[in-house]
């Protein structure tokens, strides 16, 4: 069950409060998509996942967190307008200014799942920016260092997604042809986007897909 309650919060930017959802409780209900994009209903709580001050536009986790780079960033027109592109969602463009924010605040990881999280909500609404969205997530996603060996291999599982998605069919072959992941789920995963890659395939898939094979 997904509980979703609202609360007044102070914008660390602007000072003035607004109303914000705020996630209480949520669950997941199935398999993810292969680039680990939940399933319901955790799938439809993304318009928690950041807010936005209605009065000066600051997009965050949450809204009472210190904005680390100068407030004149949220007044150009590069944050204004998302650099040019035309989202039909609201949702895409809070995704895209947060990316704008991490990524002037150097923060690499946030940088890359901001704009991952856009390219699921232009899934959704916006097809033809869902490829250019990806073909930068990818550009972040090279800039991050994971330490871990999870987040390494989900990073790699992500990365082929991607490649996939923005139609690189021959790089999805040539980068992961000779992965072997310890984790059976994960290496058949791999197996299946090679498998999707020599056929073309550029559509949404899920694990169910893979574990069901």
């Amino acid at each position: 069950m997904t509980i979703i309650t609202k609360f007044e919060k102070k914008c660390s930017v602007c000072g003035r409060t607004s109303l914000q959802p705020i996630l209480s409780s949520t669950n997941s209900w199935g398999y993810p998509d292969i680039d680990l994009r939940p399933p319901e209903m955790r799938r439809s709580t993304m318009n928690t996942w950041l807010v936005e001050c209605p009065h000066c536009g600051y997009v965050a986790s949450n809204i009472e967190n210190k904005l680390e780079v100068p407030k004149d960033l949220l007044k150009t027109g590069a944050y204004l307008t998302c650099e040019g592109k035309n989202f039909k969602s609201p949702l895409s463009e809070r995704f895209y200014k947060h990316y704008l924010i991490s990524k002037a605040e150097k923060y690499h990881g946030s940088e890359f799942f901001s704009l991952l999280h856009c390219a699921w909500t232009c899934d959704d609404n916006d097809d033809e920016l869902a490829v250019e969205i990806r073909k930068l997530a990818l550009k972040s996603l090279y800039k991050i260092d994971p330490q871990e060996e999870d987040e390494k291999n989900a990073l790699k599982l992500i990365e082929a997604d991607l490649l996939r998605r923005s139609l690189q069919f021959d790089e999805v072959i040539r980068k992961f042809k000779d992965v072997i992941l310890e984790d059976k789920t994960q290496n058949d995963i791999i197996t299946f986007q090679i498998e999707l890659s020599m056929n073309k395939d550029s559509a949404c898939h899920t694990v169910e897909e893979v574990v069901e094979k």
